[in-house]
Order: C-alpha cells, then sequence, then structure tokens
C-alpha cells in the first residue's frame, strides 16, 4: 500500500513538474491548503474502481436524458433508497478504439435514484457494496461518483446494514422482498433522507415519509411527469384514488368491453383501475350511470373506499385525518394509503 501511495505521488509531481516546464511556470502545490509538506494531495481521490456484480446494475438508459423525453426524472426505481443529480456524464474519453465516449445530448443525465439492488452482490452473502463498488457501469459510475450521491449511497449502506443485524437477515434478503425493502425505505425517510426527486416536500414535512415511499413503489407520484412537484396541498381525482387503490392492493386489473359508467370510456386513462374496483364492488358511482371520474374526491369517500378494501384497518389508516366531506388533500391521500399498505405488508 505504501509503495502505490508513493508511486502515486511520484507521479502527481511529475505531472505538476510538466505543467511547470510547458507555460504553467508560476504553479506552485500548497502545502497549506492540503495539510501536506510537499503540497500533494493528503489522500488520493478515487474516481472509479472495481464495482460488484450487483442484483441491479444501473445503466445509461436509467438515467440518460435521452431516454425520458419531456420528463423531469431519470427511471425512478421501486426500491429506491437514494437520490442524486449530476446532469453530466462526463467520462474523460478519448480516441483509442474501444474506449467510450458519448456524442451529443447522450452525455446529459436527469435527477436519478439509488435503487437498493445495486449495493448487493448477486452471490456472495454478507457483503454491501458502497462508495464507487455499487452496481454501475463505466458510464453510470461518472454521475454516481459524485460527493452528495456517495454521501446517499453511505447512509443507505449503513442503513441496511444496520436491519440486517436487527432483523438477523442478509442483504439480499431484505431487498429482494417487498415487506423489508419498504421497511428499509421506511427507516431511511424516517430519517429525513429522501429516495424519490420532490422539490416541494421538506425533510421536516410530516407526511414526508409517507409521500417519499408511496412514490417509491409508484402508488402515488407527480401529477405531470414534466416536473418534480408534488403539490402536497392539492386536490385528488376520484380517477387518481382508484388507480392508487389498484396498484396498492395489487388487483388484477379487468377491461370490460361495454363501460359501467357513461362518462367512462374504454380508452379513459383509468377505465381498467375504475372497472377493476367496480367489479370487487368497492366504486360505485355518482348516480345517474355518471362515476365523475375528474371530480376531486373527499375525505369522508377516500374513508368509505378503504373501509370496503380492508375494513380491518380503515379506522387506523384514518387515525390523524378527518373523515369529513371536505375535499381530500394529496399529503392525506399518502397518509392514508401508506397505512393501509403497512397494514398489507405487515410492517
Amino acid at each position: 500500500r505504501r509503495l502505490h501511495l508513493q508511486q502515486a505521488r511520484d507521479r502527481a509531481r511529475a505531472y505538476v513538474h510538466f505543467l511547470q516546464t510547458n507555460g504553467v511556470r508560476d504553479l506552485k502545490p500548497r502545502g497549506d491548503l492540503t495539510w501536506t509538506a510537499d503540497g500533494i494531495a493528503l489522500e488520493p481521490y478515487i474516481r472509479e474502481a472495481r464495482r460488484g456484480i450487483a442484483l441491479t446494475t444501473i445503466r445509461h438508459e436509467d438515467v440518460g436524458e435521452i431516454f425520458f423525453p419531456g420528463e423531469a426524472r431519470a427511471k425512478c426505481f421501486n426500491d429506491s433508497v437514494g437520490i442524486g443529480q449530476y446532469h453530466y456524464l462526463d467520462l474523460h474519453g478519448n480516441e483509442e478504439i474501444g474506449h467510450v465516449s458519448l456524442p451529443g445530448r447522450n452525455v446529459y443525465a436527469l435527477p436519478f435514484s439509488l435503487p437498493a439492488g445495486a449495493l448487493v452482490p448477486v452471490n456472495v452473502d454478507g457483503l454491501i457494496l458502497s462508495a464507487k463498488s455499487i452496481g454501475t457501469t463505466h458510464i453510470t459510475n461518472a454521475a454516481y461518483r459524485m460527493h452528495p450521491v456517495e454521501w446517499a449511497i453511505g447512509e443507505a449502506s449503513g442503513y441496511l446494514a444496520a436491519l440486517c443485524v436487527w432483523t438477523n437477515a442478509q442483504p439480499r434478503d431484505i431487498v429482494t422482498k417487498e415487506a423489508a425493502t419498504r421497511k428499509l425505505q421506511g427507516l431511511l425517510t424516517r430519517n429525513g433522507i429522501p429516495i424519490f426527486w420532490f422539490d416541494d416536500v421538506a425533510h421536516d414535512d410530516p407526511d414526508f415519509e409517507a409521500i417519499q415511499l408511496l412514490a417509491a413503489a409508484g402508488i402515488v407520484r407527480s401529477e405531470n411527469k414534466d416536473n418534480l412537484h408534488f403539490r402536497p396541498e392539492g386536490t385528488v381525482s376520484r380517477a387518481v384514488v382508484a388507480t392508487a387503490l389498484v396498484k396498492l392492493l395489487g388487483f388484477e386489473k379487468v377491461s370490460p368491453a361495454v363501460p359501467s359508467f357513461a362518462d367512462l370510456p374504454t380508452h379513459h386513462w383509468a377505465y381498467t383501475s375504475i372497472e377493476t374496483l367496480v367489479s370487487k364492488q368497492i366504486v360505485s358511482g355518482m348516480g345517474n350511470r355518471r362515476f365523475a371520474p375528474d371530480q376531486p374526491i373527499t375525505r369522508q369517500q377516500l374513508f368509505f373506499l378503504v373501509s370496503k378494501a380492508m375494513p380491518a384497518v380503515s379506522d387506523r389508516t384514518f387515525s390523524t385525518t378527518l373523515k369529513d366531506r371536505q375535499l381530500l388533500r394529496r399529503r392525506e391521500l399518502s397518509r392514508v394509503l401508506y397505512g393501509v399498505l403497512r397494514a398489507k405488508l405487515g410492517i
């Protein structure tokens, strides 16, 4: 180790000498800034290292802007345990045959997430990957190597290790089972660690955990993919609630040839979700064969739906939410459905 470090320092000195003798004559190492006698860095910066073969490999198509036209986020992994952003996939490419160099807009990345599967090796127990060793590629390492992302990786790895110890489980057991993964995500978000990109939900928001986890799970996300807003105080349509319930409860969707409601044509974006809840006798219309899919739903109406879907937990999930006829807010939808999800998974 000492030999390699000394060789690295010697190479750094040689590079400084080259610069000083080729046009940058006033270049001087600053030991008073690096805390070293020779002005060379105190520790080496590892830009890239050997990567583990992980359960999930984060690829260019998971982060590249060109793969998400018109969207504000890159891929949102269902098992996300952190977020990051670095707009430029700088690979320091060269002209040598076989080396990767991204052309044009291929170098741009969108705000991305960190999948738990990237922290766990495919066939090694008792090991959690971290820093530069996670499941990235040469391309995506260029974004995930950044310091804020490394901190997020470190937080996720630490909490994953702690959960493994507390539950006497292998890392693979945590990240491959939904209940355990949601428990890990809850642990992270409960401690103010974001796992999904929103720009209007603060870390100390009382519903931060619920909003973050329901978004990561793909149940309640942004109203539009072209921005990072959650709009916690916004209202919620009956169609959005129906879609969220079907996703949460894992119902197999049905698509009858003849609609149950006159205002719900077969091409409506929420048609199959609403018809699925109709088939389960969980939802009914507003009278006169109307469902009013775009009409804002009330807290009371959501309580009725939860009572029909999971009657044993309806009161518990509404313990901090009123059951009145006021319009339901988006934060309340996440809060209630998070309670339903926890009851469903037993966490």
